[in-house]
């Protein structure tokens, strides 16, 4: 895809713009069901196949398989949803029945794992972040391979299903909060979190009997088998950006969506290991700011060491946006003397799970965007891909719309 259609397709998409259906891609009925595939097990996966058994008893869906490399997850997550169980994907795709995946598995799988089943002429619901951080080039392949197979694809922030993104959206393309400046979000923990604990450990996971561990590999650089990369990957540069790629995907998407910003121009990133000392890679603390072409900032902060955060945010010139239960406030800034009151955005669809899946089971029947399409997610790991890079390089990276390439700024 060069640069114009790439281009050309952002444009589409920003207008909403469905996929079209193509040769065999026919648009469903609305009482047809849709039968999917579940690769990834763990953790996520098993989130996924509770979520489908749900809507599989709405008449919705069907699951006809299930795939993990580590047979534990494997057996139990066919026996829970009686799919067909596969150890290597690439046999689930094979699969002409199944007309979707969903994919949970470590970030380092998620661009090829989705490039393949859009090549297989699946449609794809896949995991955040969209795509491993190190190489920009791969959210980019993910965008062209939907396009060029006319696949729909979700990427699985399910905060996005809350409909108080729109309603704001609308408020702001309105003017009512006047130019757009800054805004602010965070997702701070604090704990022993196993998921980033390199001590984590399963005494079942036996590579070589119950755990295809070169399959697990994959794309990643070979490396022995040590229990914690494969229980605790998010807290390893090789398979993940840590809380960079894992939480702000959740918060990042929502602002990028809200104030319609697209790719943006300069990256920051600060942070460390101030608290954590397990031989994990990631820092336990981690700042990004980012800068758009015309504006907005935005600061993003991510933390597993304290659970003191920030608001969620947008400041514009005349009035600000402030999110929390049950939706949004709007003030006005006294300063900018529009006169407006303060009103309240209550949302009238709250985000879950089960309503990100129906979301895109219909986009899937009617070959519309879904509401965490590829093309968003790749605006947003065009910003996560630059942050970690500056977080490790501790130099700023600033994107050019030209060459759809991030460089380090001299």
């Amino acid at each position: 895809m060069k640069r114009r259609e790439f281009l050309a397709q952002g444009a589409a998409l920003a207008l909403g713009a469905p996929a079209a259906a193509g040769p065999g891609r026919r648009i469903r009925g609305a009482a047809e069901r849709i039968t999917v595939g579940v690769i990834g097990c763990g953790g996520m996966g098993n989130a996924h196949l509770d979520a489908l058994i749900r809507l599989r008893a709405q008449g919705l869906v069907d699951i006809a398989a299930v795939c993990d490399v580590y047979t534990h997850r494997l057996d139990a997550a066919a026996a829970k949803s009686a799919g067909k169980p596969h150890r290597d994907y690439r046999r689930l795709l094979e699969d002409k029945s199944i007309d979707a995946v969903t994919i949970a598995t470590p970030d380092h799988w998620h661009a090829r794992m989705t490039m393949d089943a859009a090549e297989a002429g699946k449609d794809v619901y896949c995991e955040k972040p969209m795509t491993y951080w190190k190489d920009l080039r791969d959210p980019q392949n993910v965008v062209k391979a939907i396009a060029r197979n006319r696949r729909v694809m979700q990427v699985g922030t399910q905060g996005m299903s809350d409909d108080i993104w729109e309603l704001c959206a609308e408020r702001i393309k309105s003017g009512a909060v006047g130019r757009l400046i800054h805004a602010q979000a965070s997702d701070c923990r604090n704990g022993p979190i196993g998921l980033y604990s390199p001590k984590s450990n399963d005494p079942n996971a036996i590579p070589g009997k119950t755990l295809d561990w070169e399959l697990w590999l994959g794309p990643a650089p070979r490396h022995a088998y040590e229990p914690g990369r494969f229980m605790a990957f998010r807290a390893y540069w090789d398979y993940s950006g840590g809380t960079g790629t894992d939480f702000f995907p959740h918060i990042l998407t929502p602002l990028v969506r809200t104030m319609g910003l697209g790719f943006p121009k300069r990256v920051t990133a600060s942070g460390g290991n101030y608290y954590w000392d397990d031989g994990r890679q990631v820092p336990d603390i981690f700042t990004m700011a980012i800068e758009y072409p015309q504006g907005p900032s935005i600061l993003l902060l991510a933390s597993l060491a304290t659970e003191t955060g920030l608001p969620m945010l947008i400041r514009g010139q005349e009035a600000t946006v402030t999110f929390a239960e049950p939706g949004a406030v709007i003030d006005p800034q006294p300063s900018a003397g529009t006169g407006r009151p303060r009103s309240e955005v209550p949302r009238t669809r709250a985000a879950s799970l089960d309503e990100h899946f129906r979301d895109f089971l219909r986009c899937v029947k009617t070959r519309e965007k879904p509401r965490s399409h590829e093309l968003l997610g790749c605006q947003v790991m065009t910003a996560l891909h630059m942050g970690i890079h500056a977080y490790r390089s501790g130099r700023a990276m600033e994107y050019s719309p030209e060459t759809q390439r991030a460089t380090f700024v001299s």
